[in-house]
Protein backbone atom coordinates (compact mmCIF):
# COMPACT_ATOMS: atom_id res chain seq x y z
CA UNK A 1 0.00 0.00 0.00
CA UNK A 2 1.74 3.92 -0.81
CA UNK A 3 1.83 6.08 1.40
CA UNK A 4 -0.70 8.40 0.17
CA UNK A 5 -3.60 5.38 0.35
CA UNK A 6 -2.65 4.24 3.62
CA UNK A 7 -3.08 8.26 4.85
CA UNK A 8 -6.79 7.72 3.66
CA UNK A 9 -7.23 4.81 5.05
CA UNK A 10 -6.36 6.14 8.72
CA UNK A 11 -7.85 9.47 8.25
CA UNK A 12 -11.17 7.48 7.44
CA UNK A 13 -10.45 5.12 10.26
CA UNK A 14 -9.84 8.49 12.53
CA UNK A 15 -13.57 9.88 11.33
CA UNK A 16 -15.14 6.21 11.88
CA UNK A 17 -13.96 6.42 15.33
CA UNK A 18 -14.95 10.22 15.81
CA UNK A 19 -18.28 8.86 14.74
CA UNK A 20 -19.37 6.41 17.71
CA UNK A 21 -19.65 8.34 20.62
CA UNK A 22 -22.69 10.09 18.19
CA UNK A 23 -24.46 6.89 19.30
CA UNK A 24 -24.34 8.20 23.12
CA UNK A 25 -25.90 11.07 24.74
CA UNK A 26 -26.22 13.41 24.88
CA UNK A 27 -26.36 13.16 20.65
CA UNK A 28 -28.79 9.87 22.02
CA UNK A 29 -28.11 8.69 18.19
CA UNK A 30 -27.85 4.78 18.55
CA UNK A 31 -27.78 3.82 15.04
CA UNK A 32 -23.85 5.56 14.59
CA UNK A 33 -22.89 2.51 16.40
CA UNK A 34 -23.63 0.11 13.84
CA UNK A 35 -22.73 2.97 11.22
CA UNK A 36 -19.53 3.66 12.58
CA UNK A 37 -18.15 -0.06 12.93
CA UNK A 38 -19.76 -0.96 9.39
CA UNK A 39 -17.35 2.17 7.85
CA UNK A 40 -14.73 0.61 10.19
CA UNK A 41 -14.93 -2.73 9.17
CA UNK A 42 -15.17 -1.84 5.56
CA UNK A 43 -11.75 -0.29 5.60
CA UNK A 44 -10.29 -3.10 6.85
CA UNK A 45 -11.07 -5.57 4.92
CA UNK A 46 -8.39 -5.18 2.08
CA UNK A 47 -5.75 -4.59 4.66
CA UNK A 48 -2.65 -6.31 5.81
CA UNK A 49 -2.86 -7.56 9.25
CA UNK A 50 0.00 -4.45 10.65
CA UNK A 51 -1.61 -2.06 8.42
CA UNK A 52 -5.03 -2.90 10.06
CA UNK A 53 -3.76 -2.51 13.48
CA UNK A 54 -2.77 0.97 12.60
CA UNK A 55 -6.45 1.58 11.11
CA UNK A 56 -7.46 0.19 14.16
CA UNK A 57 -5.31 2.44 16.69
CA UNK A 58 -6.93 5.43 14.33
CA UNK A 59 -10.46 4.38 14.97
CA UNK A 60 -9.50 3.88 18.99
CA UNK A 61 -8.21 7.62 18.83
CA UNK A 62 -10.99 9.16 16.99
CA UNK A 63 -13.75 6.69 19.37
CA UNK A 64 -11.62 7.31 22.62
CA UNK A 65 -10.63 11.31 21.59
CA UNK A 66 -14.13 12.09 20.81
CA UNK A 67 -15.87 10.24 23.62
CA UNK A 68 -13.53 11.12 26.63
CA UNK A 69 -12.15 14.50 26.06
CA UNK A 70 -13.93 15.73 28.87
CA UNK A 71 -10.98 14.15 30.98
CA UNK A 72 -8.33 16.94 29.95
CA UNK A 73 -11.25 19.73 31.26
CA UNK A 74 -11.57 17.94 34.64
CA UNK A 75 -8.04 17.99 35.37
CA UNK A 76 -7.61 21.54 34.02
CA UNK A 77 -10.47 23.14 35.59
CA UNK A 78 -11.12 21.68 38.95
CA UNK A 79 -7.73 20.06 39.98
CA UNK A 80 -6.17 23.29 38.55
CA UNK A 81 -3.03 21.40 37.06
CA UNK A 82 -1.62 23.59 33.98
CA UNK A 83 -3.64 23.08 30.55
CA UNK A 84 -0.28 21.48 28.93
CA UNK A 85 -0.16 18.58 31.48
CA UNK A 86 -3.57 18.19 31.36
CA UNK A 87 -3.91 18.16 27.79
CA UNK A 88 -1.02 15.39 28.04
CA UNK A 89 -2.81 13.19 30.44
CA UNK A 90 -5.96 13.18 28.62
CA UNK A 91 -3.69 12.18 24.97
CA UNK A 92 -2.22 9.39 26.78
CA UNK A 93 -5.84 8.44 28.56
CA UNK A 94 -6.90 7.79 24.82
CA UNK A 95 -3.14 6.57 23.26
CA UNK A 96 -3.75 3.40 25.98
CA UNK A 97 -7.27 2.73 25.56
CA UNK A 98 -7.05 2.84 21.60
CA UNK A 99 -4.60 0.08 21.94
CA UNK A 100 -7.68 -2.09 22.28
CA UNK A 101 -9.42 -1.16 18.62
CA UNK A 102 -5.69 -1.81 17.52
CA UNK A 103 -5.61 -5.18 18.64
CA UNK A 104 -9.32 -5.62 17.86
CA UNK A 105 -8.35 -4.69 13.92
CA UNK A 106 -5.14 -6.73 13.95
CA UNK A 107 -6.33 -10.23 15.41
CA UNK A 108 -9.10 -9.83 12.74
CA UNK A 109 -6.99 -9.54 9.54
CA UNK A 110 -4.62 -11.38 11.13
CA UNK A 111 -6.44 -14.92 11.71
CA UNK A 112 -10.10 -14.53 10.56
CA UNK A 113 -10.04 -12.90 7.38
CA UNK A 114 -10.70 -15.91 5.09
CA UNK A 115 -13.97 -17.06 5.86
CA UNK A 116 -16.38 -14.35 6.05
CA UNK A 117 -19.30 -16.19 8.34
CA UNK A 118 -16.54 -17.45 11.23
CA UNK A 119 -15.57 -13.33 10.35
CA UNK A 120 -18.25 -11.78 10.95
CA UNK A 121 -20.94 -14.04 12.57
CA UNK A 122 -18.94 -16.08 14.99
CA UNK A 123 -15.85 -13.98 16.28
CA UNK A 124 -16.51 -10.50 15.55
CA UNK A 125 -19.19 -10.31 18.23
CA UNK A 126 -17.24 -12.13 20.70
CA UNK A 127 -13.68 -10.63 20.07
CA UNK A 128 -15.44 -6.93 20.78
CA UNK A 129 -16.86 -8.14 23.77
CA UNK A 130 -13.71 -9.63 25.06
CA UNK A 131 -11.66 -6.54 24.49
CA UNK A 132 -14.16 -4.55 26.55
CA UNK A 133 -14.35 -6.75 29.14
CA UNK A 134 -10.35 -6.27 29.47
CA UNK A 135 -11.19 -2.99 29.36
CA UNK A 136 -13.16 -3.03 32.08
CA UNK A 137 -10.31 -4.46 34.21
CA UNK A 138 -6.89 -4.33 33.57
CA UNK A 139 -4.97 -1.04 34.77
CA UNK A 140 -8.28 -0.63 36.88
CA UNK A 141 -10.12 -0.46 34.45
CA UNK A 142 -12.73 1.84 32.54
CA UNK A 143 -15.30 0.80 30.70
CA UNK A 144 -16.85 4.09 29.72
CA UNK A 145 -19.12 3.97 26.83
CA UNK A 146 -18.73 0.58 26.55
CA UNK A 147 -20.86 0.26 23.08
CA UNK A 148 -23.66 -1.59 24.94
CA UNK A 149 -24.68 1.03 26.91
CA UNK A 150 -25.70 3.39 23.61
CA UNK A 151 -28.58 1.10 23.04
CA UNK A 152 -30.44 2.01 26.14
CA UNK A 153 -33.79 3.38 24.25
CA UNK A 154 -33.04 0.45 21.20
CA UNK A 155 -34.69 -2.57 20.93
CA UNK A 156 -31.88 -4.48 21.59
CA UNK A 157 -31.97 -3.15 25.40
CA UNK A 158 -34.02 -6.14 26.07
CA UNK A 159 -31.38 -8.39 26.35
CA UNK A 160 -29.74 -6.59 29.34
CA UNK A 161 -31.49 -8.35 31.76
CA UNK A 162 -30.22 -11.27 30.54
CA UNK A 163 -26.90 -10.80 29.30
CA UNK A 164 -25.77 -7.46 30.75
CA UNK A 165 -24.25 -4.37 29.22
CA UNK A 166 -21.46 -6.90 27.63
CA UNK A 167 -24.43 -8.91 26.15
CA UNK A 168 -25.99 -6.00 24.22
CA UNK A 169 -22.28 -5.10 22.96
CA UNK A 170 -22.74 -8.30 21.46
CA UNK A 171 -25.74 -8.23 19.71
CA UNK A 172 -24.85 -4.72 18.49
CA UNK A 173 -21.29 -5.79 17.00
CA UNK A 174 -23.47 -9.36 16.00
CA UNK A 175 -25.92 -6.75 13.78
CA UNK A 176 -22.99 -4.65 12.18
CA UNK A 177 -21.56 -8.66 11.22
CA UNK A 178 -24.80 -9.54 9.82
CA UNK A 179 -24.82 -6.52 7.60
CA UNK A 180 -21.48 -6.62 6.09
CA UNK A 181 -22.03 -10.73 5.76
CA UNK A 182 -25.11 -9.52 3.56
CA UNK A 183 -23.12 -6.92 1.66
CA UNK A 184 -20.17 -9.36 1.06
CA UNK A 185 -22.20 -12.71 0.88
CA UNK A 186 -21.88 -14.75 -2.61
CA UNK A 187 -24.25 -17.22 -1.53
CA UNK A 188 -27.23 -17.29 -1.45
CA UNK A 189 -27.89 -18.96 1.72
CA UNK A 190 -25.49 -16.91 3.78
CA UNK A 191 -27.30 -13.66 2.74
CA UNK A 192 -30.59 -15.41 4.11
CA UNK A 193 -28.39 -16.03 7.36
CA UNK A 194 -27.76 -12.82 7.88
CA UNK A 195 -31.51 -11.64 7.43
CA UNK A 196 -32.25 -14.13 9.98
CA UNK A 197 -29.77 -13.12 12.68
CA UNK A 198 -30.16 -9.47 12.29
CA UNK A 199 -34.18 -9.96 12.43
CA UNK A 200 -34.13 -12.56 15.41
CA UNK A 201 -31.91 -10.51 17.35
CA UNK A 202 -33.53 -7.07 16.96
CA UNK A 203 -37.55 -9.03 17.51
CA UNK A 204 -36.31 -10.80 20.34
CA UNK A 205 -35.00 -8.28 22.01
CA UNK A 206 -38.03 -5.98 21.34
CA UNK A 207 -40.02 -9.22 22.84
CA UNK A 208 -37.59 -9.48 25.87
CA UNK A 209 -38.07 -5.74 26.34
CA UNK A 210 -41.95 -6.14 27.90
CA UNK A 211 -40.95 -8.94 30.23
CA UNK A 212 -41.26 -7.92 33.46
CA UNK A 213 -38.36 -9.71 35.76
CA UNK A 214 -39.56 -8.13 39.35
CA UNK A 215 -41.96 -7.66 41.40
CA UNK A 216 -43.02 -5.45 43.91
CA UNK A 217 -41.75 -6.39 47.16
CA UNK A 218 -44.15 -3.41 49.33
CA UNK A 219 -45.86 -0.35 48.99
CA UNK A 220 -44.49 2.80 46.91
CA UNK A 221 -41.89 5.19 48.37
CA UNK A 222 -41.97 8.81 48.26
CA UNK A 223 -38.24 9.73 47.69
CA UNK A 224 -36.29 12.96 47.39
CA UNK A 225 -33.45 13.54 45.79
CA UNK A 226 -31.33 17.27 46.86
CA UNK A 227 -29.30 18.87 44.32
CA UNK A 228 -27.21 21.76 46.06
CA UNK A 229 -25.54 22.63 43.07
CA UNK A 230 -22.53 24.09 45.08
CA UNK A 231 -19.88 24.84 42.96
CA UNK A 232 -16.56 22.53 42.71
CA UNK A 233 -14.56 25.99 43.13
CA UNK A 234 -15.68 26.41 46.63
CA UNK A 235 -17.17 23.43 48.22
CA UNK A 236 -14.11 22.80 50.32
CA UNK A 237 -13.41 26.12 50.94
CA UNK A 238 -13.39 25.99 54.95
CA UNK A 239 -15.33 29.91 54.40
CA UNK A 240 -18.18 28.44 52.55
CA UNK A 241 -18.57 25.23 54.74
CA UNK A 242 -21.60 26.38 57.20
CA UNK A 243 -23.61 27.55 54.04
CA UNK A 244 -22.70 24.03 52.39
CA UNK A 245 -24.61 22.42 55.41
CA UNK A 246 -27.33 25.12 55.65
CA UNK A 247 -27.98 24.50 51.94
CA UNK A 248 -28.59 20.95 51.96
CA UNK A 249 -30.26 21.12 55.79
CA UNK A 250 -32.55 23.77 54.75
CA UNK A 251 -33.92 22.30 51.40
CA UNK A 252 -34.50 19.05 53.73
CA UNK A 253 -36.57 20.68 55.83
CA UNK A 254 -38.39 21.73 53.27
CA UNK A 255 -39.87 18.36 52.35
CA UNK A 256 -42.68 16.66 53.61
CA UNK A 257 -44.45 13.38 53.79
CA UNK A 258 -41.62 11.83 52.35
CA UNK A 259 -40.57 8.37 53.21
CA UNK A 260 -36.74 8.62 52.18
CA UNK A 261 -34.53 11.87 51.14
CA UNK A 262 -30.92 11.51 49.74
CA UNK A 263 -27.87 13.95 49.28
CA UNK A 264 -25.28 13.80 46.97
CA UNK A 265 -21.40 12.39 46.98
CA UNK A 266 -19.41 14.20 49.79
CA UNK A 267 -22.38 16.53 50.22
CA UNK A 268 -20.75 17.22 53.89
CA UNK A 269 -17.54 18.23 53.02
CA UNK A 270 -16.16 17.18 56.01
CA UNK A 271 -14.70 13.84 57.91
CA UNK A 272 -17.64 12.38 60.12
CA UNK A 273 -15.93 12.81 63.14
CA UNK A 274 -15.77 16.48 62.61
CA UNK A 275 -19.71 16.63 62.64
CA UNK A 276 -20.47 13.47 64.52
CA UNK A 277 -21.50 15.16 67.51
CA UNK A 278 -22.37 18.51 66.18
CA UNK A 279 -24.38 19.11 62.49
CA UNK A 280 -25.05 14.82 61.77
CA UNK A 281 -27.73 14.75 65.51
CA UNK A 282 -28.88 17.81 64.10
CA UNK A 283 -30.07 16.10 60.46
CA UNK A 284 -31.33 12.87 62.50
CA UNK A 285 -33.72 14.78 64.68
CA UNK A 286 -34.40 16.41 61.59
CA UNK A 287 -34.95 12.84 60.17
CA UNK A 288 -37.35 11.53 63.14
CA UNK A 289 -39.07 14.82 63.19
CA UNK A 290 -40.24 13.85 59.16
CA UNK A 291 -40.37 10.23 59.98
CA UNK A 292 -38.13 9.65 56.72
CA UNK A 293 -34.41 8.38 56.52
CA UNK A 294 -32.17 10.47 55.09
CA UNK A 295 -29.35 9.14 53.37
CA UNK A 296 -26.19 11.21 53.03
CA UNK A 297 -22.31 11.26 51.63
CA UNK A 298 -19.64 12.53 53.72
CA UNK A 299 -15.72 11.01 53.81
CA UNK A 300 -15.32 8.94 56.43
CA UNK A 301 -11.91 8.22 58.83
CA UNK A 302 -12.55 5.92 61.17
CA UNK A 303 -10.96 6.09 64.77
CA UNK A 304 -7.93 5.29 65.27
CA UNK A 305 -7.06 4.63 61.68
CA UNK A 306 -4.76 7.15 59.15
CA UNK A 307 -7.21 5.83 55.86
CA UNK A 308 -10.31 7.06 54.82
CA UNK A 309 -13.13 6.44 52.72
CA UNK A 310 -15.61 7.71 50.73
CA UNK A 311 -18.69 6.99 51.98
CA UNK A 312 -22.62 7.06 51.84
CA UNK A 313 -24.51 6.90 55.80
CA UNK A 314 -27.71 6.63 56.44
CA UNK A 315 -28.29 8.82 59.67
CA UNK A 316 -30.91 6.58 61.33
CA UNK A 317 -28.95 3.58 61.20
CA UNK A 318 -26.07 4.43 63.64
CA UNK A 319 -22.38 4.21 62.28
CA UNK A 320 -22.78 2.11 59.57
CA UNK A 321 -21.71 3.13 56.38
CA UNK A 322 -21.09 2.21 52.64
CA UNK A 323 -17.44 3.02 51.39
CA UNK A 324 -16.55 3.48 47.64
CA UNK A 325 -14.93 0.47 46.40
CA UNK A 326 -13.85 1.54 42.82
CA UNK A 327 -12.34 4.62 42.87
CA UNK A 328 -10.77 7.15 40.33
CA UNK A 329 -7.27 7.27 39.54
CA UNK A 330 -5.42 10.14 40.03
CA UNK A 331 -8.87 11.54 41.58
CA UNK A 332 -9.59 9.78 44.40
CA UNK A 333 -6.04 7.80 44.64
CA UNK A 334 -2.65 7.88 43.45
CA UNK A 335 -1.59 4.70 41.35
CA UNK A 336 1.89 3.96 40.87
CA UNK A 337 3.55 5.31 43.91
CA UNK A 338 5.90 6.68 44.75
CA UNK A 339 6.28 7.90 41.29
CA UNK A 340 1.94 9.25 40.94
CA UNK A 341 3.27 12.02 43.54
CA UNK A 342 5.27 14.00 40.76
CA UNK A 343 2.13 14.17 39.05
CA UNK A 344 0.15 14.79 42.66
CA UNK A 345 2.80 17.92 43.26
CA UNK A 346 0.97 19.65 40.22
CA UNK A 347 -2.71 19.27 41.08
CA UNK A 348 -4.63 20.45 44.09
CA UNK A 349 -7.59 17.88 44.53
CA UNK A 350 -9.29 17.74 47.81
CA UNK A 351 -9.28 14.00 49.20
CA UNK A 352 -7.20 12.75 46.77
CA UNK A 353 -6.08 9.97 48.31
CA UNK A 354 -9.05 8.03 49.57
CA UNK A 355 -8.71 3.97 50.52
CA UNK A 356 -11.17 1.62 48.37
CA UNK A 357 -13.70 0.14 50.40
CA UNK A 358 -14.09 -3.92 51.17
CA UNK A 359 -15.87 -5.99 48.60
CA UNK A 360 -18.59 -6.78 50.46
CA UNK A 361 -20.47 -4.78 52.54
CA UNK A 362 -23.40 -4.51 54.93
CA UNK A 363 -26.01 -3.14 52.75
CA UNK A 364 -27.84 0.08 53.99
CA UNK A 365 -31.57 0.87 55.00
CA UNK A 366 -33.58 3.47 53.63
CA UNK A 367 -37.39 3.65 53.99
CA UNK A 368 -37.43 -0.14 55.47
CA UNK A 369 -35.55 -1.78 52.36
CA UNK A 370 -31.76 -2.63 52.02
CA UNK A 371 -30.39 -0.93 49.16
CA UNK A 372 -27.47 -1.36 46.69
CA UNK A 373 -25.00 1.47 47.18
CA UNK A 374 -23.05 3.37 44.39
CA UNK A 375 -20.76 6.34 44.35
CA UNK A 376 -19.48 8.45 41.23
CA UNK A 377 -18.52 6.17 38.63
CA UNK A 378 -19.21 2.54 40.21
CA UNK A 379 -22.36 2.74 38.47
CA UNK A 380 -20.07 2.11 35.22
CA UNK A 381 -18.68 -1.20 36.65
CA UNK A 382 -20.98 -4.00 35.94
CA UNK A 383 -19.48 -6.31 38.29
CA UNK A 384 -19.05 -3.40 40.91
CA UNK A 385 -23.00 -3.17 40.28
CA UNK A 386 -24.13 -6.73 41.13
CA UNK A 387 -22.84 -6.67 44.52
CA UNK A 388 -26.30 -6.51 46.93
CA UNK A 389 -28.67 -8.48 44.74
CA UNK A 390 -30.69 -9.62 44.63
CA UNK A 391 -31.36 -8.45 48.59
CA UNK A 392 -31.71 -4.69 47.50
CA UNK A 393 -34.90 -3.46 46.84
CA UNK A 394 -33.91 -0.53 44.94
CA UNK A 395 -30.03 0.98 43.69
CA UNK A 396 -29.04 4.32 45.14
CA UNK A 397 -26.17 6.28 43.50
CA UNK A 398 -24.34 9.41 44.58
CA UNK A 399 -22.00 11.12 42.59
CA UNK A 400 -20.62 14.93 42.42
CA UNK A 401 -20.67 15.10 38.11
CA UNK A 402 -19.30 18.63 38.84
CA UNK A 403 -16.17 17.60 37.75
CA UNK A 404 -17.54 16.99 34.05
CA UNK A 405 -18.59 20.84 33.83
CA UNK A 406 -20.58 21.61 31.13
CA UNK A 407 -19.22 18.30 28.86
CA UNK A 408 -20.50 15.63 27.37
CA UNK A 409 -19.93 13.41 30.37
CA UNK A 410 -22.72 14.07 32.83
CA UNK A 411 -25.03 12.75 30.06
CA UNK A 412 -22.88 9.78 29.46
CA UNK A 413 -22.55 9.07 32.87
CA UNK A 414 -26.71 9.09 33.35
CA UNK A 415 -26.68 7.05 30.49
CA UNK A 416 -24.69 4.37 32.03
CA UNK A 417 -26.18 4.69 34.84
CA UNK A 418 -29.57 3.59 33.39
CA UNK A 419 -28.30 0.39 31.72
CA UNK A 420 -27.55 -0.90 36.02
CA UNK A 421 -31.54 0.01 36.74
CA UNK A 422 -32.28 -2.37 33.45
CA UNK A 423 -29.93 -5.16 34.12
CA UNK A 424 -30.68 -5.80 37.94
CA UNK A 425 -34.83 -4.97 37.12
CA UNK A 426 -34.95 -2.31 39.78
CA UNK A 427 -35.67 1.44 40.59
CA UNK A 428 -32.27 3.50 40.94
CA UNK A 429 -32.35 6.76 42.74
CA UNK A 430 -29.60 9.14 41.27
CA UNK A 431 -28.31 11.69 43.75
CA UNK A 432 -25.73 14.60 42.23
CA UNK A 433 -24.58 17.83 43.32
CA UNK A 434 -25.03 19.63 40.48
CA UNK A 435 -26.79 17.19 37.22
CA UNK A 436 -28.14 15.18 36.24
CA UNK A 437 -30.19 13.88 39.62
CA UNK A 438 -32.40 11.45 38.28
CA UNK A 439 -35.07 8.91 38.90
CA UNK A 440 -34.73 5.84 36.95
CA UNK A 441 -37.58 2.99 36.52
CA UNK A 442 -36.43 -0.66 36.23
CA UNK A 443 -36.83 -0.44 32.26
CA UNK A 444 -33.93 1.82 32.39
CA UNK A 445 -36.08 4.80 31.45
CA UNK A 446 -35.94 8.26 33.19
CA UNK A 447 -39.03 9.38 35.48
CA UNK A 448 -37.81 11.87 36.99
CA UNK A 449 -35.14 14.49 35.90
CA UNK A 450 -34.22 17.83 37.69
CA UNK A 451 -31.61 20.07 35.53
CA UNK A 452 -27.94 20.91 35.15
CA UNK A 453 -27.06 23.38 37.69
CA UNK A 454 -29.75 24.59 39.40
CA UNK A 455 -30.39 23.93 43.23
CA UNK A 456 -33.30 22.00 43.05
CA UNK A 457 -35.01 19.13 45.17
CA UNK A 458 -36.16 16.22 42.94
CA UNK A 459 -39.50 14.32 43.83
CA UNK A 460 -40.94 11.29 42.96
CA UNK A 461 -41.65 7.14 43.88
CA UNK A 462 -40.43 4.23 43.93
CA UNK A 463 -41.53 0.41 44.35
CA UNK A 464 -39.49 -1.69 46.13
CA UNK A 465 -38.81 -4.42 44.23
CA UNK A 466 -37.90 -8.09 44.57
CA UNK A 467 -36.47 -11.15 42.77
CA UNK A 468 -33.77 -11.68 39.94
CA UNK A 469 -33.10 -10.51 36.46
CA UNK A 470 -31.16 -13.52 34.54
CA UNK A 471 -28.29 -11.12 34.64
CA UNK A 472 -28.37 -11.42 38.15
CA UNK A 473 -28.44 -15.14 38.34
CA UNK A 474 -25.17 -15.15 36.22
CA UNK A 475 -26.31 -14.45 32.77
CA UNK A 476 -23.17 -12.10 32.51
CA UNK A 477 -21.32 -15.12 32.67
CA UNK A 478 -22.83 -17.04 30.14
CA UNK A 479 -22.32 -14.04 26.98
CA UNK A 480 -18.54 -14.69 28.08
CA UNK A 481 -19.17 -18.57 28.14
CA UNK A 482 -20.43 -17.98 24.41
CA UNK A 483 -17.91 -15.34 23.69
CA UNK A 484 -15.52 -17.47 24.53
CA UNK A 485 -16.52 -20.57 22.81
CA UNK A 486 -16.98 -18.79 19.54
CA UNK A 487 -13.99 -17.55 19.02
CA UNK A 488 -12.34 -20.33 20.16
CA UNK A 489 -14.74 -22.63 17.41
CA UNK A 490 -13.98 -19.73 14.81
CA UNK A 491 -10.11 -20.08 15.29
CA UNK A 492 -10.01 -23.60 14.85
CA UNK A 493 -12.84 -23.43 11.55
CA UNK A 494 -10.93 -20.09 10.32
CA UNK A 495 -9.89 -21.47 6.83
CA UNK A 496 -13.01 -23.00 6.17
CA UNK A 497 -14.47 -22.14 2.83
CA UNK A 498 -17.37 -19.79 2.75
Amino acid sequence: MNSSRQFVCITAALLAGALLPLAFSPYDLPFMAMLSLILFLQILRPLAPSKSALAGYAFGWGYFGHGVYWVYFSIHHFAHAPLWLAVIIMLGMVAILALYTALFAYLMNRFFKQNAVIRYVLVMPSLWVGLEVLRGVLFTGFPWISLGFSQIDTALSGWAPIFGVLGVSWFVVLSVGAVLLFLTATVKKHKVMAVSILSISWLSGFMLDKVEWTRPMGSPIKVALVQGNIPQEIKWQRSFYQKNLDIYFQMTRQQQDVDLIVWPETAIPAFFHHVKDSFIPKVKSEAERQNSDIVLGLPVMPEGDSLYFNGLYSVRYPERFYFKRHLVPLGEYMPLKPFSTVILNFLQIPMSDFSAGEKEQVLLQGAGYPFASSICYEDVFQQTSLEGLPQAAYLVNVSNDTWFGETIAPYQHLQMARMRALESGRYLLRSTNTGLTAIVDPAGQIIGQAPMFKRVTLNGEIVPLQGATPFVKGGWWLILAIAFSMIAFGFFKRDGKT
